[in-house]
């Protein structure tokens, strides 16, 4: 867990609300959830849930398990099943709050993880997959990202090979599909009784990654075999998201395995340099509703915030400061101007002895003193001073407001 001091605090609730924004302006209606859920939900949608990977607790009136999420999607999926049911379809519902994770694998990672995110149930692939990832996009270049990678799969791809392989050896190659380890992968079919055109296919997919140029490869060893249907699935998303979304880079990843027992169709990543860990991910999850008595098919995508920022941050551009002025003046003066200030939106403070000291640590833009000699206008973000002629405090009010609406105009005379 962590605290958020003010600027970070403040850029954050910026990015959130940027990707809010794009969300709504897509259609999808923000819902809450609670932070904590009962482990039997929780464990409804995602499987049984790994007691190293979630923070449970009893809830001491009834002695239920509950936990805090580490996932928001079945908390969605309860949410549409017991109180939009009847709603006419398809429901697109958005959210943003934290997931709780033990994550072991870096020091730097939090157990907290910011994220943002849609859900859309009713719609089918290959229309409600085109339309998440292009929420997702919309949403990524509306937080300031002009660069970024979707990379796509599709589970249906290995999961049809492996289809009829016991569990516990699935797992097993699963496992090493994952770390891209080609002998071990094919090693290990060998052992689970994967032969010819299966064992193949199975031991292709690790370089199966990148672009155009992997669809004849997959077509000559996946194209006789079970997983064609996925395939060719995957394929027409492709090419209708390069068409639509000229600006992106788009990638496939048949080996891609990412919570290969909780997807059903199409898989999705957002990449940018600087986190090393994707800023977004999602997928089709068609099985979810059934688990919860309401067959539907459903897709989604969640941005991680804390990654989105991160990569942010590696392009150079920042969230502006927010204007505000701390106000150096005797106490009638200063309120009369600070109300004037408040009325157009401004924000201001009335300053201490030492207002430029407080207005540098606490990050306000300008400093506004009175004396006797009249009203100075100092800003601190990008230099310079403004003597105004106004006394009246409305009309010295709406003159900084001028000011900071066009800092350009800084050094010219009133």
């Amino acid at each position: 867990m962590r605290d958020f001091l003010p600027a970070e605090a403040r850029l954050r609730g910026a990015l959130a609300a940027r990707v809010e924004r794009s969300f709504a302006v897509h259609g999808y209606h923000r819902v809450v959830v609670p932070a904590f859920e009962h482990a039997a939900v929780l464990e409804r949608g995602l499987g049984s849930l790994d007691p190293d990977e979630v923070l449970r607790f009893v809830e001491p009136e009834t002695g239920a398990i509950v936990a805090l999420r580490p996932d928001l999607t079945p908390q969605i999926a309860r949410l549409v099943v017991t109180r939009l049911l009847d709603e006419p379809g398809p429901v697109r519902l958005a959210y943003h709050g934290s997931v709780w994770r033990r994550r072991r694998a870096r020091a730097r990672r939090h157990q907290q993880i910011p994220q943002a995110g849609i859900e859309l149930v009713g719609l089918s692939a290959t229309v409600g997959d085109l339309e998440v990832l292009r929420v997702g996009a919309a949403a990524v270049r509306a937080a300031g990202l002009p660069r970024f990678v979707i990379d796509v799969g599709h589970v249906g791809v290995a999961g049809a090979l492996l289809a009829e392989v016991p569990a516990v050896a699935r797992a097993s190659l699963v496992e090493v599909l994952a770390l891209k380890d080609t002998s071990a992968l094919v090693s290990r079919a060998e052992q689970a009784g994967l032969r010819g055109g299966m064992l193949a296919g199975i031991a292709a997919l690790p370089d199966l990654h990148g672009g155009a140029d992997i669809w004849p490869r997959a077509r000559r060893v996946l194209g006789g075999t079970v997983a064609a249907g996925a395939l060719d699935e995957l394929h027409r998303l492709w090419d209708r998201l390069c068409t639509e979304e000229p600006g992106a880079e788009v990638v496939v990843d048949l080996g891609e395995t990412s919570r290969f027992e909780y997807y059903s169709g199409m898989t999705c990543q957002f990449l940018a340099e600087g986190p090393g860990e994707a800023i977004g991910s999602g997928g089709r999850y068609d099985g979810l509703f059934a688990r919860f008595g309401a067959p539907r098919p459903a897709a989604g995508v969640a941005l991680d915030l804390d990654n989105l920022a991160w990569a942010l941050a590696r392009t150079g551009v920042g969230e502006p400061a927010p204007r505000s002025v701390v106000i150096a003046a005797v106490p009638p003066e200063a309120a009369a101007i600070a109300a004037a200030l408040r009325a157009g939106a401004i924000a201001c403070v009335s300053g201490p002895e030492d207002a430029f000291g407080y207005a540098r640590a606490w990050q306000h833009s300008h400093v506004l003193t009175i004396d006797p000699s009249g009203a100075v206008l100092t800003d601190l973000v990008l230099g310079g001073e403004r003597r105004l002629s106004e006394t009246d405090p409305i009309r010295v009010a709406m003159a900084v407001g001028a000011i900071i609406d066009h800092p350009e105009e800084m050094r010219c005379p009133i």
